[in-house]
């Protein structure tokens, strides 16, 4: 069972939340391997939201298909909801959800997300002016990108765009977990081309870790913190992939300090995870809610 931090966090400090990890867990509880029923993942949404431990949690992260099922679950005279629209078609499937989620007087849209891997270089670019023609100014846009050959490409049409980049880092199969390598790749390309991102999938545990269950390599949210951090100071892939295998929980808590968590964090917006509880407790063992 995981355990929550107490009230107070470690040492029985207080925590300026906002500060450190505002709106850094996406609430993804729909997804695998979590994969909680509609009426759970938004009950325990508005438990997360309402709790002491509030301000860490992001928008709830929803595909659009499931859009019937998520407003069936919203109450007329209940609190807005901060939503993440994931969009799992092409421009027709954008437009229904814009539509849909725009509309809704208990939905505040906040991003979407829209997977674009595997595009051509031409087809993306169409595609991607084609959302933002679509997509109001007030809506962040993520868009998907594989790690790995052709992810320069990408990314720059994506800042061409002006939009966000979103980098998968885990789910259901080894292969989907990229290695060190090229998730700092990735990283530096986004940085190098001034595009902030999230990441999606892997990210449960503070350091990386071999799931005991699976044998998959699981990065940690907070090895990919201070590999940014690192980048921001100059460092190369070499160095960010040194970072990011890191295992030894002390080293890597030590590279984030708070100077580099708010660098970090301008770029590193958010990650989808399908726990609350197993980051923050994390972070609570690590002692990094109320030290600073």
């Amino acid at each position: 069972m995981t355990v929550l931090p107490s009230r107070t966090g470690a040492g029985g400090l207080s925590m300026p939340w906002v500060e450190k990890f505002g709106g850094f867990f996406d609430d993804a509880a729909l997804f695998p391997p979590g994969n909680a029923p509609m009426v759970t993942a938004v009950a325990r949404h508005w438990e997360h939201r309402d709790a002491w431990y509030g301000p860490p949690v992001g928008t709830f992260v929803c595909p659009d298909r499931r859009w019937d099922e998520l407003i069936g679950q919203l109450d007329a005279e209940g609190p807005v909801l901060d939503l993440s629209l994931v969009v799992g078609g092409g421009p027709e499937s954008l437009a229904a959800g814009l539509a849909h989620a725009l509309a809704h007087p208990r939905v505040r849209l906040r991003t979407v997300e829209l997977p674009v891997t595997g595009s051509a270089p031409g087809g993306l670019e169409a595609l991607l002016q084609t959302v933002a023609g679509a997509v109001p100014r007030t809506v962040t846009v993520y868009a998907e990108v594989g790690l790995g050959p052709g992810v320069h490409e990408a990314v720059r049409a994506v800042a061409r765009a002006g939009f966000r980049v979103k980098f998968r880092t885990g789910g259901t199969r080894a292969d989907a977990f990229p290695d060190e390598t090229r998730l700092a790749e990735g990283l530096v390309c986004a940085l190098r081309l001034g595009v902030p991102f999230k990441l999606t999938a892997g990210l449960h545990h503070a350091v990386r870790h071999t799931g005991s269950g699976t044998g998959f390599e699981h990065h940690g949210f907070l090895n990919v913190l201070a590999a940014v951090a690192a980048a921001h100071d100059g460092a190369g892939e070499e160095a960010l992939a040194s970072v990011l295998a890191c295992r030894e929980p002390e080293s890597v808590a030590r590279w984030c300090t708070p100077r580099q968590r708010a660098a970090a964090r301008a770029w590193f917006t958010s990650f989808g995870t399908c726990s609350i509880d197993e980051p923050l407790a994390g972070l609570s063992a690590l002692r990094l809610l109320g030290r600073d």
